[in-house]
């Protein structure tokens, strides 16, 4: 076995959105001699298996990007000639700028990616990249000879053991979830739209995720404007960010997971509240394929607020036992493609660290 050398944008096990970091480190650590993180961001001390090594570029300390890419530098020098292999989770850049310290060892790259955005950098990784990694083939945005043949589709890698039911029952009151960065993405003013057409007051929308960027607290205004203006100011929660640990517990809560995020890629919160006996009702194109045989009943058109609105109407009205049905049917789809162990030994595998 070899160790792998795993670039990401952050590794702190509390962050809502990346906390998933935490269990591809653990997972892949346990299938190779160890792990070497490189981090944008780390917290001070985060704890680690004992196998894997964190190192921080300095972001949560206001490292700029010359800063971190000198610490990149540094840190690929240390690392990668003792290592077997690169993987670079969702940064284009770092692929690029890792690619050197990888093609002079000799070390094979691969470059993992899940969004619809398409930039320079990603379009140069891709060509450097002698693997490129997605949950599904649509969740890459480019295609072509170029980059079709080092294509990998490997599932999303959920950890089906954390993200279970565990027999709760759903808040009193029939709670509609809704996961992820405010920001227009997501398209949070679609789904307040549709709540707001629902013929009784006996539901909650919990909004869970945080700002990031100013253009993000911008948007998060905007969005309380617009639920006070339809009138629904009351019965709308906008969270903030929650612990990662505690994320199996707030799709467990939920009646329901109202999906409208138009990212362009398979949202990996859409396979957490599957896997944890939540339905999910989704407006996103890419949901379909990931919903398998529940997609007619689940997958709406990805633009129109009328249509969200009637389907979750329908869906406050399930019986307790077709709502387990949907919630038993979607976990055994993430079970059978998604599973974090199958997704760790078929990365350290192509990878050839195992």
């Amino acid at each position: 076995m070899k160790r792998l050398v795993f670039i990401t944008q952050s590794y702190d096990p509390a962050s809502t959105i990346l906390g998933v970091t935490r269990d591809w480190v653990a997972a892949l650590a346990g299938r190779c001699a160890g792990v070497d993180v490189i981090a944008a961001a780390a917290p001070p001390g985060v704890q680690a298996p004992p196998n894997v090594r964190v190192t921080s570029l300095g972001k949560e300390r206001g490292a700029g990007r010359a800063a971190q890419g000198l610490r990149l530098a540094r840190a690929m020098g240390a690392t990668v000639p003792q290592a077997g292999a690169v993987f670079v989770h969702m940064v284009p850049r770092f692929a690029v700028l890792a690619f050197p310290f990888a093609a002079a060892a000799r070390r094979p790259m691969a470059l993992w990616y899940a969004q619809g955005g398409i930039s320079h950098s990603l379009r140069l990784a891709a060509q450097l990249a002698d693997r490129i990694m997605t949950p599904t083939r649509d969740s890459f945005p480019l295609s072509g000879g170029g980059v079709e043949g080092r294509i990998v589709v490997t599932g999303h890698g959920v950890d089906t053991s954390r993200y279970a039911p565990d027999g709760s029952v759903p808040h009193g009151r029939r709670r509609l979830l809704a996961v992820g960065r405010l920001s227009p993405a997501k398209r949070y003013d679609l789904l307040l739209d549709a709540v707001a057409r629902l013929p009784d007051r006996a539901w909650e929308l919990r909004i869970v995720g945080p700002p990031l960027y100013a253009s993000d607290h911008a948007h998060a205004q905007t969005l309380r404007r617009q639920a006070a203006r339809l009138g629904i100011a009351g019965q709308v929660e906008f969270a903030g960010e929650v612990p990662y640990v505690e994320m199996p517990g707030e799709y467990r809560r939920a009646w329901l997971l109202a999906h409208t995020s138009a990212t362009g890629s398979l949202d990996k919160v859409v396979l957490e509240a599957m896997a944890c006996g939540t339905p999910v009702i989704s407006t996103a194109p890419s949901s379909r394929t990931a919903l398998g045989g529940l997609a007619d009943a689940l997958a709406l058109p990805d633009d129109c607020p009328e249509e969200m609105g009637a389907a979750l109407a329908g869906a406050l009205g399930w019986t307790a036992a077709r709502r387990a049905e949907l919630g038993a049917a979607g976990r055994a789809i993430v079970q059978r493609e998604h599973s974090l162990d199958a997704w760790a030994g078929r990365v350290a595998a192509l990878l050839g660290v195992a």
